[in-house]
């Protein structure tokens, strides 16, 4: 069975009669996810005024901009594939080309100095080539899902839960169950990072309770913008650990009143920086 849920085309949740059956969500429980736990994290300041205080901004980083291009691109690529007549590399360039030219706005920035939005257009078109000609050829097994949104409990109770976007899951012809993530970073992390990664380490959890029958599941990250993947497993143990901690932190948060500002070399790229205290004085010049 393959189901889809593109968050452009067809909204932020998606799930088959099989996941809406497993997750249920308290209501009077918050849902986490990687990307908040991360941003408290990093910056509980900024995690206040995203989550807290919901502080909505329009600003949207190129980066961001062309990671969601490049994600909707591969993401057409599979489910045309999956539909028997997957699209030629002119054509899926193309198909970037019109996303890029239609989405872009006013709202697009770009923080590095001297850098143009023609250059990561072209860095966008360079990860869609590399995906086409170096990784999607060494696929095999079938697509599962793809975009799909997911939502699990970390504990029997369902006070813990998360939730996350997941760029495609597959299955080999031995069982084997895959966990894809796509990456335009241009940074290739070592071995050792993949196998500590939290992320997809979370969606592994999910991905088990979704599909009890799954016995063994690989974690792959797709380094687009380099032609280059990364693997990785987890032990029963390093689950288990990983449930711990996360359920630690999520309490932590519960309990926190006060959120401190982190400086670091990621403010440049905080949608906040302007209300953000630890910069006033710097951004006004005074």
């Amino acid at each position: 069975m393959l189901w889809y849920c593109s968050a452009k085309a067809q909204g932020l949740f998606c799930a088959n009669a099989r996941a809406s059956s497993l997750f249920s969500t308290p209501a009077a429980v918050a849902t986490y996810s990687h990307s908040r736990l991360e941003t408290f994290e990093k910056c509980p300041l900024k995690y206040q005024f995203k989550y807290v205080q919901e502080i909505e901004e329009r600003t949207e980083f190129v980066e961001q901009f062309l990671g969601k291009r490049v994600h909707e691109a591969l993401e057409k690529l599979h489910r045309e594939q999956a539909a028997g007549k997957p699209p030629t590399l002119p054509e899926l360039l193309a198909f970037l080309r019109q996303e890029w030219e239609t989405d872009w706005n006013e709202h697009v920035k770009i923080v590095r100095r001297g850098a143009t939005e023609a250059e990561y257009a072209r860095y966008a078109e360079l990860c869609v080539r590399n995906y086409y000609e170096k990784i999607w050829p060494l696929g095999k097994g079938s697509t599962l899902s793809l975009e799909a949104h997911i939502r699990f409990p970390l504990d029997e109770l369902g006070v813990y839960q998360m939730q996350g976007f997941i760029d495609r899951v597959s299955r080999q012809d031995d069982g084997t169950y895959e966990i894809h993530d796509y990456k335009t970073a241009k940074r290739l992390p070592s071995q050792q990072d993949a196998d500590h990664d939290k992320q997809l380490g979370l969606y592994e959890l999910g991905i088990r309770a979704q599909y009890p029958e799954a016995r063994q599941i690989e974690l792959i990250w797709h380094y687009v913008g380099l032609g280059q993947t990364l693997r990785s497993k987890r032990s029963a143990e390093q689950r288990s650990r990983l449930v711990k901690n996360t359920v630690t932190l999520i309490q932590q948060i519960e309990k926190t009143r006060i959120f401190p500002a982190h400086k670091s070399a990621l403010c440049d790229w905080c949608e906040y920086r302007p209300q953000c205290p630890a910069w006033a004085p710097v951004d006004s010049g005074v």
